[in-house]
């Protein structure tokens, strides 16, 4: 029997409509705008199957593959296939739910095993990871929280 997987998240309010959080956070855009720890991103395809390649700032590299694909919902999940990050098994998850009154939700989360470090310490990781990516965002759109 295996061990049920556990991650990280983190959900923010944006006063903006669930439309324009979604052209932000698309898995087709480029990472560094929304990722401060990347310095560059390259993407090859389109939809489903796309993959991306992000530099780390001070180097190193994270291969992502675009898992689940559905614009229409504001939704895609993408597999880390390598990457220097303490952890191993990844898939992410990015949603983004309309509120109405031009507000919308992000939530961004991800389910892994930890690889060399403790489930406590990786958790750590990946939810800093996911705060500076909320924390980027409200740069470009108001945040609520």
């Amino acid at each position: 029997m295996s061990k049920a997987k556990s991650g990280a998240a983190v959900a923010a309010v944006y006063r903006v409509p669930a439309e324009e959080l979604w052209k932000t956070v698309d898995f087709h855009q480029p990472s560094e705008a929304i990722m401060p720890p990347i310095a560059k991103s390259q993407r090859t395809g389109e939809g489903l199957g796309a993959t991306k390649v992000n530099t780390l700032q001070g180097g190193g590299e994270a291969h992502l593959l675009l898992a689940y694909y559905a614009p229409e919902d504001y939704a895609f999940n993408y597999t880390i296939q390598s990457s220097p990050l303490p952890v191993k098994n990844y898939v992410g998850e990015v949603r983004v739910r309309p509120l109405g009154d031009d507000r919308s939700e992000l939530s961004w989360r991800g389910i892994y095993d930890p690889d060399g470090v403790s489930q406590a310490e990786a958790d750590e990781v990946l939810g800093g990871f996911y705060q500076a990516i909320a924390s980027r965002i409200g740069e470009i759109h108001p945040r609520e929280s």
